[in-house]
């Protein structure tokens, strides 16, 4: 499959607040996977809370956004739960709860550098109406790119 890049992995939207990532470019694609699962990719991640943004470049795996997406969709199917985007770098921690009455709570934290104590700490209300189109944008990435394993063992 000949890739279109730059593409969008996903954005997670609340009100008036959004995190936004993009797939910009993807190593050793299709033939070689990366130790985190699927393929080594830089894109760009955009998080706008209240006053504090963030527009910065970000090292993930296609892997890590298949494992999101699939405990994402476990908890929208059952509206419980928590998904979490786990990122080898350590550079994002993003954790998606399910509360009772459709709420969703987003929080995490974004460090850019790890060798420096600059970070956000960050928390964004929602509701699960906001989660099924996150669902689909990583569907088209895991569509793209495989599982863990990536285009081998799609």
């Amino acid at each position: 499959m000949e890739l279109h890049l730059p593409m969008l992995a996903f954005c997670l939207n609340g009100y008036g607040e959004y995190i936004k990532l993009s797939i910009d470019e993807v190593f050793g694609y299709p033939d070689e996977t990366s130790y985190g699962g699927g393929y080594g990719a830089r894109g760009n991640i955009q998080i706008s809370i209240g006053g504090y943004q963030v527009n910065s470049q970000h090292y993930f795996t296609t892997g890590e956004l298949f494992m999101f997406r699939q405990s994402l969709s476990q908890c929208y199917k059952t509206l419980s739960g928590i998904a979490k985007l786990n990122n080898t770098e350590s550079e994002l921690d993003l954790t998606v709860s399910f509360r009772k009455y459709g709420k969703v709570q987003i929080t995490g934290c974004f460090q850019e550098r790890p060798d420096l104590a600059n970070r956000l700490e960050f928390e964004i209300e929602s509701d699960q109406t906001c989660i099924l189109q996150v669902i689909q944008q990583l569907g088209l990435v895991e569509k793209v790119f495989g599982g863990m394993k990536g285009m081998a063992f799609k």
